[in-house]
């Protein structure tokens, strides 16, 4: 189940309106999804006009884009809090595993984090959030590929199964597959079984 952030009913206070339109602009994704998102909505929650989003962000995207920016740092909260070990085969199983846990508690900061018509990606902030968040990542792919492998190729294979897997978990095909399992169930009950037998493909 997804987490809720701190909401931004209180308004804005004490001049601090950016943090206060992010706050809101996080919740309303939380609660309603990017569909359910507006300008409108977020400066009624953050208790300022309308005008004054786009006097601080520019547009919307521009707001979003900060909400994108605490998406990837709540990722890397959830890989960095993965312990390296002598396995990296069970290493990258172990970051598998938050990746996807990342991704069902906070649904609406993953969908958005991936959507170029909603953030700025040109914002050198946002290159470098995604670093930051998926450098350990990167590291444990490159000690768990084989000996001459391509190092961006083995960082695209395996970043990019890892991401299949969390959007079909939060899509809700789990369900389908899994005996009804919601998102939460298959995370904590099917998908460890799942990495121990059938992940990472190819290694030896």
């Amino acid at each position: 189940m997804a987490e809720s952030p701190n909401s931004a009913k209180s308004g804005y206070h004490h001049g601090n309106l950016k943090s206060a339109m992010i706050d809101a602009a996080d919740t309303i994704i939380c609660e309603h999804g990017i569909e359910g998102f507006s300008l409108r909505e977020a400066a009624r929650r953050a208790g300022v006009s309308i005008g004054a989003p786009a006097h601080h962000f520019g547009s919307a995207k521009g707001l979003l884009t900060e909400v994108a920016l605490l998406g990837y740092g709540s990722l890397g909260e959830y890989l960095n809090a993965v312990v390296a070990s002598d396995d990296a085969r069970r290493d990258l199983r172990d970051l598998a595993q938050a990746y996807v846990r990342f991704a069902i508690t906070h649904t609406g900061r993953f969908r958005l984090m991936f959507r170029p018509d909603l953030v700025d990606r040109d914002d050198p902030r946002y290159s470098e959030a995604s670093r930051q968040a998926l450098t350990g990542l990167a590291t444990a792919i490159a000690r768990g590929a084989p000996a001459g492998a391509d190092a961006m190729g083995e960082l695209f294979v395996v970043w990019s199964s890892m991401h299949g897997m969390a959007n079909l978990a939060v899509d809700g095909k789990a369900k389908y597959l899994f005996g009804g399992a919601d998102a939460d169930r298959f995370a904590s009950e099917i998908l460890p079984g799942l990495l121990e037998t059938a992940w990472p493909f190819g290694r030896p």
